[in-house]
């Protein structure tokens, strides 16, 4: 098969029509799904069948004729080292990106574009809020032959000064497996989520929705909402004991559920410069990670995680604005061993030095910090409220003592690690993050000092690079001035490539 010419301007594949109707579909429900709840239940002129499919008719023509210009006016191509992308018909947008600052390209492709066999290209700059570059439906050759060029002319541009090494042949290098995810590995990755913030999210779903049938069938949803709390306020303890250990089992399962849809089939592989993560059951994803992209490696462990032995790690890359969550949420390894983690930070950052360092530790001010915003102010916050209530007075006790052993944990965990080339820092409570960047990396430091810090001689450090920020809190003013002017002066004399 002929490589294709990036260089004319070419449309998507023609089974991207169908997606594109889907899409402009889902769109308008999205916006309009509560309009059509009130057209269908609130409304007697609905059940004129006549008017029915008057209504259909003229919604799908719209979105026929929509999605046959949206086709037709959408171009991309490569015009010297600019990538080109022209779309729209009423208003028409070109957007030019310089190849050299393309930061990756990457593919997805979701449940409708598996069964059309299209894959769906984002291409990532650097400095912008979201991705710049979507190109929906593409077949499969097509899709690896642009990303492959892509990437081939990125290597070869002029105003790269420090090109990545072996780019232009990335695709013929052999891939080496790192990591494989086994039903056996989901299953335990999905064990030893955070359940409790799965219980969260299902929660404000739940009360989201209900917010809005709401707003919809008020004297329905006031009647129901009544019955169950007078229901629950009637209930024993053994039925409210049962229905929060049914809504935890359903947090679980939501839990393994979402860890089977994101992480099927995940694979970690790696060529001489750069990283690949494939994974994914309804949404699948191919996601290239450059080495010098990286602009620091954390990873975590908490207590179900420690019995099976498995680590989470992130990389987080050179993004900015809205587009740092959805990066982060996307270039994830799951379910790695120590010897994963160890060859990882090998590849990235050398041999490793820093574990064998002393622990710069935050002070013990910080802890009662910590107890008085998460244990006494709450407690005092509450007491004009519910200071007659002995029940109050009980669970009070219970939680400032829970907040103080909360922010010791917090505290056990706070140090960092420092040479004259990386940082680690370590945080967390139940579970333990660790965070490490390269010195040449950091784009800026920020030192703060509060009154209160002022009069323990203590200060806090604020560290910034292309991907975001981690912070020191807390720790002696003499060391935490040291650590600023150096690096500071390492930030201004470092050459190296930082993206």
């Amino acid at each position: 098969m002929n490589k294709p010419d990036l260089t004319k301007p070419t449309r998507q594949s023609t089974r991207g029509l169908l997606l594109i109707f889907l899409f402009s579909a889902q769109k308008f429900i999205r916006v309009f799904w509560p309009a059509l709840l009130v057209l269908v239940f609130q409304n007697k002129w609905i059940q004129n069948q006549m008017v029915v499919i008057i209504i259909l008719v003229v919604f799908l023509g719209l979105l026929i004729v929509h999605t046959i210009l949206y086709y037709l006016n959408f171009f991309f191509y490569i015009e010297g080292n600019e990538f080109v992308l022209k779309t729209g018909y009423l208003r028409k947008q070109t957007l030019t990106v310089p190849i050299e600052r393309i930061q990756s390209v990457n593919t997805k492709q979701n449940i409708i574009q598996q069964l059309l066999d299209v894959i769906s290209l984002e291409i990532d700059t650097a400095g912008t809020a979201g991705k710049e570059l979507k190109i929906h439906a593409l077949d499969k050759y097509y899709a690896d032959e642009l990303q492959k060029q892509l990437r081939a002319v990125k290597s070869k541009s002029p105003i790269e000064e420090d090109p990545d090494p072996g780019a232009g042949a990335v695709e013929e290098e052999k891939e080496e497996l790192l990591l494989q995810l086994t039903p056996a590995d989901l299953l335990k990755i999905g064990i030893s989520q955070n359940h409790i913030r799965a219980a969260l999210v299902i929660l404000a779903f739940g009360m989201q929705l209900f917010q809005q049938i709401q707003d919809l069938f008020e004297e329905q949803a006031n009647q129901y909402s009544s019955r169950l709390v007078e229901f629950l306020s009637q209930s024993n303890w053994a039925l409210v004991s049962f229905l929060a250990i049914f809504f935890l089992v359903i947090a679980i399962f939501f839990s393994l559920l979402r860890t089977v849809i994101k992480y099927f089939d995940f694979k970690l592989l790696k060529k001489e410069h750069s990283y690949r993560i494939e994974a994914g059951l309804l949404n699948k994803r191919n996601v290239i990670v450059p080495h010098y992209k990286v602009q620091q490696l954390n990873w975590e462990t908490g207590p179900l995680k420690r019995i099976f032995g498995i680590y989470h790690l992130v990389f987080k890359q050179a993004v900015s604005g809205q587009n740092r969550r959805q990066q982060q949420q996307l270039v994830d390894a799951p379910g790695c061993l120590a010897t994963h983690l160890e060859r990882l930070k090998t590849d990235l950052f050398g041999e490793d030095i820093l574990s064998g360092l002393p622990k710069i530790r935050t002070n013990s001010y910080y802890f009662r910090r910590l107890w008085i915003f998460y244990g006494w102010l709450p407690f005092i916050a509450a007491v004009p409220f519910l200071y007659e209530q002995w029940l109050f007075w009980m669970g009070s006790v219970v939680w400032v003592m829970g907040a103080a052993g909360y922010s010791y944990l917090m505290l056990k965990k706070r140090y960092f690690k420092v040479n004259n080339h990386q940082i680690r820092i370590s945080k967390g409570a139940v579970s333990q993050r660790w965070q490490q960047m390269e010195l040449f990396k950091i784009q800026s430091v920020e030192f703060r000092q509060s009154f209160f810090q002022k009069r323990k001689s203590l200060a806090s450090l604020r560290l910034m690079n292309a991907s975001g920020s981690v912070s020191i809190p807390f720790i002696d003013e003499k060391i935490a001035k040291q650590l600023y002017d150096y690096l500071l002066y390492h930030t201004e004399i470092s050459e190296e490539r930082w993206m």
